[in-house]
């Protein structure tokens, strides 16, 4: 499901969005795994959300 569909159902039935993180990679991967790194950097893996009631 897009980013953008879930915000608007969630926020529809009645939740505010407090917080919205996009975890990026630590500098020790590029290290280890540069080309990881680079397509960690360009999409995201993982998205984090915080709601309240509205």
């Amino acid at each position: 499901m897009p980013l953008g569909t879930l915000l608007d159902e969630v926020l529809t039935a009645g939740f505010r969005l407090e917080r919205l993180v996009e975890p990026r990679p630590v500098p020790e991967l590029a290290e280890r795994d540069p080309a990881g790194c680079a397509g960690l950097c360009l999409e995201d893996a993982f998205v984090a959300a915080r709601f309240g009631r509205a």
